[in-house]
């Protein structure tokens, strides 16, 4: 019979949304004795990173009527499953997506009960026709978010211990009864619990495990990780270790940016505008209107010659983005239309640093600072400016209003990459959110929620339903707790 340093009822394994919230839950509404085990000597996790939080037929939503933007609707339920199971080329477990379009409604509710403001419900990259209106902004964003949630976590009675990992899962007669942990002081700790809720934000930190799962094979090298060091796979590998099965492990939350820079600075929201891309062949080779959906452009960059993408801009476009604002947005990280004011001073820095963006008096001489073919590039370029003349693009089929001639020196480069966010896709699981083995079984007493989940996705982040990752990691965190104090109380 196993043995154990100290027992609970739960133990929730990472400290981000899905975490926290499956903690609350167990210790309020279940009154069980609860521990969160946070590998970070903080929590929060990548959803102190979140700007909003999707939901469907939410009590915001109803006070509101109608969605800010014109001729646009709130969905209902049946639209986010629809559109879920859609996107995902029916590659989604209807289970899942059934709990997130059915739960996340009352993750509104719920925050607002601890004091959260939402102030306002509307979509995330305007001009996108097809996106829902399911964005729920929260006051202070995701930061402020997991702070009013660590708080009320904590006065639920849950003992939160940091910069402790879990090491294994310990399982007995074909159930997981606690989970092996390092303290803070390097003791290994056997935790008995009746259930553990497996929370440790996915494996975006983990280039190993992003190499094996993605679809970019070896230009997974290349990709840039954003998100905590700490998301790097071990609940998941917890979970495999013990036979559980997997759902859709390749996608990713993907994301362009300029190398070496944060998503707020302006030289990268300069470098993810809608102007003329080129890879390392010199050569347009996509839309770049495709930059309206970041998970899309995130996926277009990353499969080109060694993840690279190149931003072409001449002054005009560079005083354009200054005076009038950006083209796009991504999100609250560079707010659609917002004026570019840091993005002179930004590219003039970065051109004196010389290892991400260049510029030049001639396109030619501005291929070769890069290192690209000139003749190729000025051929590009000049093929590019036959089209804004023309007003069409008969290769990419790009809308007329985004194309800029690059013609008026000095010319600009920036080089942009993929970065990764958080990898959302994961365990398979149930409705339950409990953790499925691979004989289509759950396992009794495992949970997997947030990023450690799988099953709401094809192959890539559905960024047509903003807010989606974060409204998943609260309502199955919240889920999960819910079945384990129905199965522990009876």
């Amino acid at each position: 019979m196993a043995t154990f340093d100290v027992e609970y009822d739960l133990v929730a394994v990472g400290g981000g949304g899905s975490g926290k919230m499956a903690a609350y839950i167990a210790a309020k509404e279940g009154g069980l004795k609860t521990a969160l085990l946070e590998k970070a000597p903080e929590t929060g996790g990548s959803s102190v990173f979140a700007e909003g939080q999707t939901a469907f037929e939410s009590s915001e939503q109803k006070a509101r009527k109608v969605p800010p933007t014109p001729g646009m609707h709130y969905p209902t339920r049946a639209e986010g499953f629809k559109r879920y199971i859609d996107y995902s080329h029916k590659r989604a477990n209807p289970e899942v997506v059934r709990m997130q379009v059915y739960e996340t409604a009352e993750t509104i509710d719920i925050m607002k009960s601890l004091g959260i403001v939402y102030t306002d419900v509307t979509i995330y990259a305007y001009e996108q026709p097809t996106e829902l209106n399911t964005f729920h902004r929260p006051e202070g964003l995701g930061a402020h978010m997991q702070e009013v949630l660590l708080q009320a976590t904590k006065d639920a009675g849950v003992d939160i211990f940091t910069s402790t990992p879990a090491k294994e899962l310990i399982v007995e007669d074909g159930k997981v009864v606690g989970v092996v942990a390092e303290d803070s002081d390097g003791n290994t700790i056997r935790i008995g619990a009746k259930a553990v809720v497996l929370a440790g934000g996915g494996f975006g930190g983990n280039l190993e495990m992003v190499r094996e799962h993605s679809r970019f094979g070896k230009n997974a090298d290349h990709l840039i990780y954003m998100g905590p060091p700490e998301n790097t796979g071990d609940t998941i590998n917890m979970a495999l270790a013990i036979g559980a099965d997997t759902w859709e492990m390749l996608p990713l939350m993907i994301i362009p940016v300029a190398k070496g820079k944060s998503l707020v600075a302006h030289i990268n929201g300069g470098g993810s505008q809608p102007v003329l891309w080129v890879n390392n062949t010199g050569q347009r080779y996509y839309d770049e209107h495709v930059a309206l959906s970041f998970a899309d452009a995130g996926n277009v960059i990353a499969s080109q010659p060694d993840g690279r993408s190149y931003s072409i801009m001449d002054q005009d476009t560079v005083q354009h983005l200054i005076d009038d604002g950006s083209d796009i947005g991504l999100g609250d990280f560079i707010p659609y239309h917002v004026q570019l004011t840091g993005l002179q001073a930004e590219l003039d820095e970065a051109i004196a640093e010389g290892e991400m963006a260049w510029k030049s008096d001639s396109i030619e001489d501005l291929a070769s600072q890069i290192g690209l073919d000139p003749a190729v590039v000025k051929a590009t370029v000049d093929k590019y400016n036959e089209f804004c003349h023309a007003g069409d693009d008969p290769l990419f089929f790009k809308d007329a209003k985004y194309l800029r001639p690059v013609k008026k020196a000095p010319f600009y480069a920036i080089e942009m990459r993929a970065a990764i966010l958080v990898s959302v896709g994961a365990l398979r699981v149930n409705g339950s959110l409990q953790v499925i083995d691979k004989e289509a079984k759950p396992i009794p007493g495992l949970y997997a929620v947030g990023m450690d989940a799988g099953g709401l996705f094809g192959d890539t982040y559905n960024l047509d339903v903003p807010g989606t990752a974060n409204g998943f990691s609260h309502a199955g965190g919240r889920v999960a707790a819910r079945h384990a104090i129905k199965t522990i109380k009876g």
